[in-house]
């Protein structure tokens, strides 16, 4: 029986790709996504975080959380992309699964990985493997990029092996808790955000919520939602310099515009409109605070 063609098995793929493409806007998928920064300068982008990218650097992801690259200099972007779904495992045998290799997707969800050079050129290999194999029909290198793909992911959960270790450690019931109320809040910050409705979805009640909350984090349900509102506002000015300061307000789920300034100020140090001329006078590529 002949291999299906291997470019079916990625739902994207790219390799040392240069320029941009429809993948530099704000996007989200049920994917996992593996993506790997060759050359350029680019801050990523990945929910309310802004990473500025160096050579060498890997980012996994679980699609869902949305996120683009802001280019400086699109000529000099250089980066390999693959998403898939995750039942492509299913290609592997089973005695090959009985070490899950989506671990670091399942545990750490999102994660940046700063490789060593060591590392780096590991990567980089495994990369150029998946690539030479990858349009290939005939049935042995088919497999051949089989076990390329799942020596790549092998690798990750190597480099991911001690997050993974310290996230398994430190979570708690109480932390359980709060990661329902943080997935909670992230789906809904741009909406009128009320405790009461929030207890009743997560069936807690609104005094226990509240205080394990600030137990664990340090800060008020409201406190971080308005973080969280800040942090999409200040990507909204970084990514398109058209947003104005009060279409930004609104779209992050303010209703007033003072209330939301005054926020801007105390959280990022300079009021919202300053903010934005500051990473626009730079290219978005300056020294500002982000």
């Amino acid at each position: 029986m002949k291999a299906r063609h291997p470019y079916r098995l990625f739902t994207e793929y790219y390799y040392k790709w240069k320029g941009l493409n429809a993948s530099t806007t704000f996007h989200s998928h049920p994917q996992y996504e593996v993506y790997y920064f060759h050359d350029g300068r680019c801050h990523f982008m990945l929910g309310d975080q802004i990473i500025e990218l160096e050579p060498g650097d890997m980012i996994i992801m679980n699609g869902m959380t949305q996120h683009c690259p802001k280019v400086d200099k699109p000529a000099e972007y250089v980066r390999t992309m693959f998403s898939f779904e995750p039942c492509l495992v299913q290609l592997f045998s089973e005695e090959m699964r009985a070490f899950n290799p989506l671990q670091p997707f399942e545990t750490l969800g999102n994660y940046h990985l700063r490789l060593d050079p060591e590392a780096k050129a590991e990567c980089e290999e495994l990369l150029h493997r998946i690539n030479k194999f990858y349009y290939k029909d005939d049935v042995v290198r088919y497999h051949r990029f089989l076990m390329a793909f799942y020596d790549l992911l092998l690798f990750i959960n190597e480099q991911c092996w001690k997050p993974m270790e310290d996230s398994r450690r430190t979570v708690t019931d109480r932390e359980r808790y709060v990661r329902k109320m943080i997935a909670f809040i992230e789906n809904r910050y741009m909406d009128d955000v009320q405790l009461d409705g929030m207890a009743n979805e997560l069936h807690m009640s609104r005094y226990h919520m509240m205080k394990i909350f600030r137990d664990v984090t340090g800060m008020t349900v409201f406190d971080y939602l308005y973080r969280r509102r800040i942090n999409q506002a200040k990507l909204l000015f970084f990514y398109k310099k058209e947003n104005s300061v009060t279409d930004v307000c609104f779209r992050v789920g303010f209703k007033h515009l003072p209330h939301f300034s005054r926020l801007f100020k105390h959280h990022v140090g300079v009021p919202p409109d300053q903010y934005r001329k500051m990473i626009h006078g730079t290219g978005g590529g300056g020294s500002f605070p982000i």
